[in-house]
């Protein structure tokens, strides 16, 4: 029996608990994180030792936006060396972000890919498109 290959690193696609809001573009929302030389990204990092990937995902997104997510699924062979997974959080009461990660510059729910710097829009549509055929 082969074992699945961990990642090195883990990412976050999260959208609310409501399902008619996931999908950029179709009235959905999505959480990025402005680091200050990357520009806008998704929440997320490296799995540090002993740590599982869903704990470093967990900690990862407390630690960048202060958010607790629920964890729905897995994209496990889109990144060579990382996962991403589709996560629900329940949207903050006020938008008053507590980040305890200096390299945020920013936490901001985004209803279109913002504008990049790093990242590409294809890698954000290609994400945007498989959680929406996940739900």
């Amino acid at each position: 029996m082969a074992t699945e290959k961990q990642p090195i690193f883990v990412l976050a696609w999260v959208t609310t608990e409501d399902k008619s809001k996931h999908i950029l573009g179709e009235g959905g929302s999505v959480v990025f994180v402005e680091h200050p030389e990357r520009g806008w990204e998704i929440p997320g990092g490296h799995i540090e030792k002993g740590e599982t990937p869903e704990q470093a995902l967990l900690r990862e997104l407390k630690e960048e936006t202060g958010l607790e997510g629920v964890i729905q699924k897995w994209n496990k062979t889109y990144y060579p060396k990382g996962w991403v997974a589709h996560v629900h959080v329940q949207v903050p009461k006020n938008e008053k972000w507590s980040v305890d990660d200096a390299k945020v510059q920013m936490v901001k729910w985004w209803n279109e890919i913002p504008p990049l710097i790093e990242w590409t829009h294809e890698e954000f549509s290609d994400l945007n498109q498989w959680c929406s055929s996940i739900d």
